[in-house]
């Protein structure tokens, strides 16, 4: 892991950027532009928080998620990486790969008055190599303005082709998910992951029950919170999965780092490549996965 005194010298270049360690041994960068803020974990390359100038924090971030060397933090946008989910051959490896548990390098930085961008390099190793074993660069380029952007870069730097699943597993705060509508994948084939079945979404969506699909789509969503009074629109690129996610009453009470009733106060809407969306990386090229998240006013 980079030292702080490392991590000081690439964010030397720019004051919208610093350092800071809400926990021993867990560097976050901030980021303080005039059209937002930020911060985000050396850990996972994850966003944690994202506050456009003037408005309620965007990304959901659960009060008693762990900044915690080796665990998942609970919200922001983790990034799952090289797999979605569980391993398709080894149940054994980590949930969502394991590009989410370890820290990234820090290798660029710069900012402006009103835009600030930070480039991420994954380390690969002997150990993740056992469980990934292709040559490969892996790089998460965030981008912080009046919009948030993540662009997650695999390219195949070996003679082979292989292929990935992945998601960018954003978190978006609401203010009751009672009042939440997701628009933009009407009429669009999801699997229910929940019982493993292919269903067809025939109206706007919203979250009644413990919810967790795979929808087959290419299009932007448009979240509308009649609590916050504010939409939230979710474009992507190099994604042909939308993954929604929430855990409902129930299932809520049996994950530790969440709060029973928190399940209310968000809805994971994922750029994503999972299910039978599996793209083929080639002999030098790059896969590139982008989501694209800012506010618009409520029609």
């Amino acid at each position: 892991m980079q030292s702080p005194a490392q991590l000081t010298k690439i964010l030397s270049v720019a004051p919208e950027l610093s350092i800071s360690e809400p926990e021993p041994g867990f560097p976050v960068i901030k980021v303080a532009t005039k059209s937002s803020t930020a911060t985000i974990a050396l850990q996972g390359a994850q966003v944690l928080t994202w506050v456009p100038d003037g408005h309620l924090p965007v990304l959901y971030v659960s009060p008693r998620a762990r900044y915690e060397a080796g665990v998942p933090f609970r919200g922001g946008i983790p990034v799952c990486w090289p797999w979605f989910s569980s391993h398709p051959d080894d149940p054994s490896l980590p949930q969502h790969g394991f590009a989410r548990t370890r820290f990234w390098d820090l290798i660029h930085a710069e900012s402006g008055a009103a835009t600030a961008h930070l480039t991420f390099r994954l380390p690969l190793d002997e150990e993740t190599r056992k469980m990934f074993p292709h040559d490969c660069e892996v790089t998460v380029h965030i981008t912080v303005g009046d919009k948030l952007s993540v662009a997650l870069k695999t390219k195949n730097t070996g003679d082979t082709p292989f292929q990935i699943t992945s998601a960018l597993h954003t978190y978006l705060t609401v203010g009751d998910i009672d009042r939440v509508q997701v628009e933009g994948i009407k009429e669009c084939h999801y699997i229910d992951q929940l019982d493993g079945t292919s269903k067809f979404q025939e109206t706007p969506v919203k979250i009644e029950e413990e919810t967790d699909r795979i929808y087959r789509s290419v299009a932007s969503v448009l979240m509308r919170d009649l609590g916050k009074k504010r939409s939230v629109f979710v474009d992507k690129s190099g994604s042909r999965s939308t993954v929604l996610w929430n855990p409902w009453i129930e299932k809520s009470k049996t994950i530790k780092d969440l709060p029973d009733r928190d399940y209310k106060e968000f809805v994971c809407i994922e750029t994503a490549n999972a299910g039978t969306d599996k793209p083929t990386v080639r002999p030098n090229r790059t896969h590139t996965l982008e989501t694209v998240i800012g506010l618009r006013p409520l029609a």
